[in-house]
């Protein structure tokens, strides 16, 4: 691999850049979406606060939210953003960059000083601004294209077959992880509730989950309990859709401690701490906005089982 002149040993401090385009994990697909087009951008870094936790790209877009035929207002970059990311500090070379971008098949590599996002380097800016050269770049390329596919194994350059539409890879494989993700969604909420609740069975766990979100969806309009039950895990669906028939207005904050320390067989007092704790897990797990929201359709005896957003802490 050759660059004109001695390119590549030059630092990664030239794409160090003024401005980040940084989402929360919490942000949603639609967010992304609008990021890249008022920036002219391809792709935006996800950060969690305290390190960088992922990339969310124009092709994970289609690949995830269109042919995985997800709502993009309510899915949110955690549930899409590539996690596997490799990043390269300021003092890096653009050989350590082209080598990056080959060894795990990517055109984009975020650039961090001591940890921290400041600045992207693309293959685009590599070819755009002449110091790497066709060779060069044809072998982060060629590495793409090696990438197993549904229709072609790894290695190999181009499909050996032809995939029918309903069966495309890229179907296949946001299906795929579109599972996988429901599931660790779910698992991190109930490690919430757990951790949150002080209940340490997983079966417990899920079960006062159940019930103060069977009831709380009860409580206020179909069309707002749809809204809070499209940001939670899919896996509760299924589960919560017998309950979208309300406002039922018998419920109360006593109510539902009553259920739990029935059906948890505990008493009121540990039925009100556990109600709380799966408020503020529930909280955490979605956006902002939606628990406002939702909070706003609840009584006024009801409306501090939900802190007001700036009090809310992250999972």
């Amino acid at each position: 691999m050759r660059c004109p002149g001695e390119g590549l040993a030059m630092s990664l401090e030239e794409y160090r850049r003024p401005r980040m385009i940084v989402l929360s994990p919490r942000s949603t697909a639609y967010d992304a979406v609008r990021a890249m087009m008022d920036n002219h951008v391809g792709a935006v870094l996800v950060h969690d606060g305290q390190r960088l936790a992922g990339i969310v790209t124009d092709r994970d877009i289609a690949l995830e939210i269109v042919a995985g035929d997800l709502d993009a207002r309510s899915t949110m970059l955690r549930d899409i953003m590539s996690d596997e990311i490799a990043t390269l500090e300021l003092d890096a070379s653009i050989d350590d960059a082209v080598r990056t971008m080959r060894d795990h098949a990517c055109r984009r590599v975020p650039v961090t000083e001591q940890g921290r996002p400041v600045g992207l380097v693309t293959l685009d800016d590599l070819l755009a601004d002449g110091i790497i050269d066709a060779e060069a770049a044809g072998s982060v390329v060629k590495a793409q294209l090696e990438v197993a596919a549904r229709f072609k194994p790894e290695g190999a350059l181009h499909p050996e077959g032809t995939a029918r539409p309903e069966r495309s890879h890229g179907r296949v494989r946001a299906l795929t992880r579109r599972k996988a993700r429901a599931d660790s969604a779910y698992g991190r909420l109930i490690h919430a509730v757990e951790r949150h609740s002080g209940l340490q069975q997983r079966d417990r766990a899920e079960l006062a989950l159940q019930i103060v979100l069977g009831c709380l969806c009860r409580r206020v309009t179909p069309q707002e309990a749809r809204h809070l039950v499209a940001q939670l895990p899919s896996k509760l669906h299924p589960s919560l859709e017998p309950f979208l028939d309300g406002p039922d207005k018998r419920i109360t904050t006593a109510t539902i401690e009553a259920d739990v320390a029935r059906e948890l067989r505990m008493d009121r007092e540990a039925a009100g701490f556990v109600l709380q704790a799966i408020c503020e897990a529930v909280a955490d797990s979605v956006s902002a906005g939606e628990i406002e929201g939702f909070r706003g359709q609840l009584p006024l005896d009801m409306k501090d089982l939900f802190p007001p957003t700036p009090l809310r802490r992250a999972i």
